[in-house]
Formats: structure tokens, sequence, C-alpha cells
């Protein structure tokens, strides 16, 4: 009788990680957003740790809306923080800092983002995740670790999701 629940509980276990890996991993929801329109794909995740990162392009102006962007993540368990306007040549550290009430949320933008923005006004989506970043050897963490970023014309669209250590 034994092996029997072993063997049920194994393959109960491996039908819902096959049928349902986008909600499994990390951010892997995002992969069906648009998804005709996705250029890369970056995803690093392991036991301790990892990231996702895509990036969306279209032709069309206003392709990437906050609205249909905000109601998709929300419906994925992501819950908006913060929008923040930024560009690459008006970013401060203070005019962040106020905006973020997360200690680790803005070293992560920091360091993580806004290297990545390199041209125009672009709008920075902060949020809450179910999934927690801790920073390595530090006691800091969040759940505010998930990113998008559209830019003025609505034609890009970034995610980036950093959890674990």
């Amino acid at each position: 009788m034994k092996p029997r629940i072993i063997q049920f509980i194994a393959i109960l276990s491996l039908t819902g990680f096959t049928s349902s890996c986008t909600r499994v991993t990390p951010a892997g929801f995002w992969t069906t957003y648009h998804k005709d329109m996705i250029l890369t794909k970056n995803s690093n995740q392991g036991l301790w740790g990892g990231r996702r990162e895509i990036y969306w392009q279209s032709a069309t102006k206003n392709t990437f809306t906050a609205r249909e962007l905000i109601e998709f993540a929300k419906k994925n368990d992501w819950k908006l923080v913060d929008t923040i306007t930024i560009s690459a040549n008006t970013v401060t550290l203070k005019r962040i800092s106020a905006l973020i009430n997360e200690d680790y949320s803005l070293e992560l933008l920091k360091q993580e983002i806004i290297p990545n923005i390199d041209s125009g006004s672009n709008k920075v989506y902060v949020f809450k995740t179910t999934w927690l970043a801790v920073e390595p050897g530090n006691n800091r963490e969040t759940f505010e670790n998930g990113f998008a970023l559209i830019n003025s014309a609505g034609t890009e669209l970034r995610i980036n999701h950093i959890w674990g250590e």
C-alpha cells in the first residue's frame, strides 16, 4: 500500500509541475504576456535565488500600457507598490529614495533597473511579489522585487524579477 501512495504523490507532483510551469517558476507567467512580441528572455533560477528578465518590443505605439500591465500583474499576485518616471540622464538617488520605502528595493532598482535605461522618459512600476529577495550576506530583504519598465512611446517593455539570495 505504501509504494502506491508514494507513486500517486509523485505522479500528482509531476503533473502539477509540468502543467503549471509558468506559475511554479518565479515570474514565469510573464512569458505568456504578448508572447509574440518577446525579443529576449533570460531566466536563471536556482535553489537559493534567481532572476527573470524579459524584453518585449512592438512597432506600434502604446502597445504596452500601464493599465493592461498592472491588471495582468495583479491577476498573477503582483501588487503595484510605486510608479516612478525616470530617464537615463535625470536619475538621482535622492529623487528615487523618496519614492520607495523599502531599503533593499531601492538597491535593486539602482543596481538592476536604472543601468538598463538608455534614453527617453520611462515609467518604472515597482511590484510586491510573492517571492522574497534577500541581500547576500545581509539581513535586508524585500518582497518589492518585481520591476516593469515601459518606454514613453509604449513600444518597449522590460520585466525584471529578482528573488532569493
